[in-house]
């Protein structure tokens, strides 16, 4: 591992080869890089680590496809190198419309353009451009990419853009520039209201009133149901449709543990649950999962934010390696596991698929609604006396089949089963 690299390589992991090409380009020139597929070792905290590769380097350079802009991982590390000053240098393989926060991060950079791909002469333009940007030198702005654009936002954020870079004398945030980065660009405008910069760096937080640990989910857009190729969807998963998550919220890195069942239930004076710790509380009916987060001040996290936080970026209809990622197919053990024994997924959060499954707010029907609210106060819940529950993520002795992200299950929400656990949302500033 380049613990010390000179250039951070943000891409999404189906533009790998690519990525692969620009560190080689780069490092044939004599310049060190730092990318995921290489660096990451084994057993590593993988948030800590790319803070840690983000903080030493001084340019980031952005493969820039529809896979990046769909990436939350990408706009997270684009929104830390952006806060902390670093050059950002997109490379950009195809016609993409970026996205709100990327159009935010991105528009004051220098892009390359290489819609014929990673040819010799495109990699070149891009050595010199890192290798300027490197020397200290300023390099020229060019228009960049146009928005997807996906609300008034992005009006308004382009109207800021404009006003403040013609404005002279544009402020900085008040927070001292790291040593090790030379900023090669002209800085960027002061946003609207100055970021939360612990939560950029962290995105964990303590929820004193459960003692679980949250995480920061980020605002963005996916498409909801069935994946592209999947063969398994059945009726309920479909129409599969882009959903737009508009504002970031927290959610409980794990399903809600016996611990902190045990806690409230002392509280509130109800039988405490058996069971060690660590495991994920069950055999609780919807209303009382939904009870539970709103004492402790949060919600169930809807039908739409409970997808996107497990796809974390993903359009494909499985976790990566799904023995990894998920406790399933376990037929001889009938009972849950521990929490965290299982990889997290790209947003740092356990057992999204497998080990119990997780009710969500939603009232089920069996084809989505694509004029229903997806988010907000206005989601409709099963009220009424006919009307199911939504779980969500299989569970332990699950087929592999009922492991996919967009796999649904209508459920009584009286029921208080061994399989069904549940994990909290929390709109915490």
């Amino acid at each position: 591992m380049s613990a010390n690299a000179q250039v951070f390589i943000s891409y999404a992991t189906p533009d790998r080869a690519a990525a692969e090409s620009v560190r080689t380009a780069l490092e044939n020139a004599g310049v060190s890089c730092w990318i995921a597929t290489r660096d990451i070792e084994p057993g590593t905290d993988f948030p800590a680590t790319i803070v840690e590769a983000l903080n030493a380097a001084r340019v980031l350079v952005l493969i820039l496809t529809d896979h990046a802009v769909a990436s939350p991982n990408v706009v997270r590390e684009i929104e830390y190198a952006f806060n902390a000053r670093k050059s950002l240098v997109p490379f950009r393989l195809s016609q993409v419309a970026l996205s709100d926060e990327l159009a935010y991060y991105l528009s004051p950079t220098q892009w390359l353009d290489a819609a014929d791909g990673c040819t010799a002469e495109n990699l070149q333009r891009l050595v010199d451009a890192t290798s300027g940007c490197l020397a200290g030198r300023t390099l020229p702005i060019h228009k960049g990419p146009p928005r997807r654009h996906v609300g008034l936002i992005a009006g308004l954020v382009a109207g800021v853009i404009a006003v403040l870079l013609a404005v002279a004398g544009v402020s900085w945030w008040n927070r001292p520039k790291p040593p090790a980065a030379t900023s090669t660009v002209i800085p960027a405008p002061v946003p609207a209201t100055t970021p939360n910069l612990a939560l950029s760096i962290q995105r964990t937080w303590l929820n004193p009133q459960d003692g679980q640990e949250y995480i920061r989910i980020p605002p963005g857009t996916f498409t909801m149901g069935c994946s592209p190729a999947d063969d398994q969807c059945s009726d309920d998963e479909k129409p599969a449709h882009p959903v737009r998550i508009d504002r970031g919220f927290w959610l409980g890195r794990t399903e809600v543990t016996v611990a902190a069942y045990r806690a409230y239930a002392a509280k509130h004076g109800l039988k405490a649950p058996a069971g060690a710790d660590n495991l994920p509380i069950t055999r609780r009916t919807w209303a009382e999962a939904k009870k539970f987060c709103e004492d402790v001040g949060g919600r169930l996290p809807t039908e739409a934010e409970w997808e996107y936080a497990a796809r974390a970026g993903s359009t494909q209809a499985y976790s990566g390696v799904l023995a990894e990622a998920a406790w399933y197919g376990d037929e001889a053990r009938a009972t849950p596991h521990p929490v965290k024994t299982k990889a997290q997924n790209a947003f740092g959060l356990w057992d999204m698929l497998g080990n119990v499954s997780e009710w969500v707010l939603d009232r089920y029907y069996n084809r989505y609604d694509l004029e229903a609210p997806a988010t907000g106060p206005n989601v409709e819940e099963p009220r009424a006396s006919n009307a199911s529950a939504v779980i969500r993520g299989g569970f332990w002795s699950s087929n592999a089949a009922s492991l996919r992200f967009s796999h649904r299950v209508e459920m009584d929400p009286g029921a208080a089963d061994p399989i069904i656990g549940f994990r909290c949302a929390n709109d915490h500033p």
